[in-house]
């Protein structure tokens, strides 16, 4: 049937100005399948062009590639219809068949995106064309066997990210059974910014001046706003012990809702509920500059011995940072964002540089899974930097390509 399809032409046409055009054979070996390490929602599709349609002097050739999803009507229904219009103007849709490519480079192949539920039928036709784009010829259409997507259990070709899970989880699984049997033996090197935080409460309680921590200018789903109210916690329970007030400036409404609670919890844990005051965890504003006026208004206004910048921060940092250095005030900062540490470091007495902020909750609480991910951490990176060590020098010996063996 489909042979009887592939040399039927419906309203073939051909447009010649001064002599007739040369025949065009028909593409040969048109192939639609699934491809290999696919999602499920493509289909490859192959075919090979003839030597005679190649000749430059033929004209200019495109090979237009139409797909029909209804695979179940697609051996009864007529190849898409060829002359002069139709050919031409390839994006139009003919009856049940759609454009799926037009292949005007030579191409003899491409991976079509498609819905995963489905049966889809594929007509290939090789239209030749003059330089200046009048329609010469048509090549008879051939149809290929019906192609249904299918999804890969697994990407073959990705085994070494599967590696690099299974080597991060078995770190993992090694480091927590560690630490939960003695946490205190875990090394983690000393952070002189994170031992500063406890004198910096201390120096604001002999003041009699508050702490004000900033969170940072991110959503609460941030990492770095989730580092930052990880640490909030521990320095809202020093200043609950120290009876010192603190204030929270906030640039996101979730943010200070989630903030209220973490300062709530660490006076609680503290014993001192009734000396906190929700009012002092505060919803600043959501613009940029406007909330780095706020903030730089409050530190004029209430004088806090101790600034604490502790999240993600843009062009407002060195405004902040700079009024908390006028005021006198002991500042300490941290975030990873490379193009503000410049200005903390210059601003702050002490500063959290990159991961060192990710590590400060397990550096304080020392909670076994905390400390578990760091120390895995930790050893992969260790592990990533022998490996490209030795990809370098195999590379340079030309032995062999590690790269490509772990992401081809």
């Amino acid at each position: 049937m489909r042979a009887v399809l592939a040399l039927t032409v419906v309203g073939l046409a051909v447009s010649v100005a001064s002599a007739v055009a040369q025949p065009v054979e028909p593409v040969t070996r048109l192939e639609a399948k699934a491809p290999d390490n696919d999602d499920g929602r493509h289909i490859s599709v192959t075919f090979a062009r003839t030597d005679a349609n190649k000749d430059p002097k033929a004209g200019v050739a495109t090979v237009i590639v139409r797909r029909m999803a209804d695979a179940a009507t697609a051996e009864s229904a007529a190849p898409p219809v060829i002359g002069p219009t139709s050919a031409l103007a390839a994006k139009s849709k003919l009856g049940d068949w759609t454009v799926a490519a037009l292949l005007e480079g030579g191409e003899v192949a491409l991976v079509d995106e498609v819905s995963p539920s489905g049966r889809y039928v594929y007509a290939a036709f090789e239209v030749r064309r003059d330089e200046d784009g009048t329609f010469l010829a048509a090549s008879p259409p051939m149809i290929s066997a019906p192609a249904v997507p299918e999804a890969a259990w697994f990407h073959a070709k990705r085994l070494g990210i599967l590696g690099i899970v299974v080597l991060i989880a078995g770190l993992i699984a090694y480091y927590i059974p560690r630490a939960r049997r003695s946490p205190k033996d875990i090394y983690i090197r000393r952070m002189p910014g994170v031992d500063a935080i406890e004198d910096a409460v201390g120096r604001s309680t002999e003041m009699g001046r508050p702490v004000l921590y900033v969170t940072g200018l991110e959503e609460i789903q941030d990492i770095q706003t989730l580092a930052s109210l990880l640490i909030l916690g521990h320095v809202a329970e020093l200043t609950a012990n120290y009876d010192t007030e603190i204030k929270v400036a906030n640039y996101y409404p979730m943010t200070m809702v989630v903030a209220e609670e973490i300062v709530r919890q660490g006076y609680a844990n503290a014993g001192r509920m009734d000396a906190h005051r929700p009012e002092n965890v505060m919803f600043i504003t959501a613009e940029q500059f406007a909330f780095a006026a706020g903030v730089n208004g409050l530190i004029l206004r209430d004088r806090p011995a101790t600034n604490i910048y502790f999240g993600k921060f843009f062009g407002e940092s060195l405004l902040l940072a700079e009024t908390g250095f006028l005021t006198g005030a002991v500042q300490i900062a941290g975030t990873a964002e490379l193009a503000q540490l410049p200005f903390f470091v210059a601003a702050c007495d002490y500063c959290l540089i990159g991961e060192e902020m990710y590590a400060t909750s397990a550096y304080l609480s020392r909670e076994p899974t905390l400390l578990a991910n760091l120390k895995a951490g930790d050893r992969f990176k260790l592990a990533s930097m022998l490996f490209i060590v030795a990809g370098a020098a195999l590379a340079t010996a030309s032995i062999y390509q590690l790269g490509t063996a772990v992401f081809p």
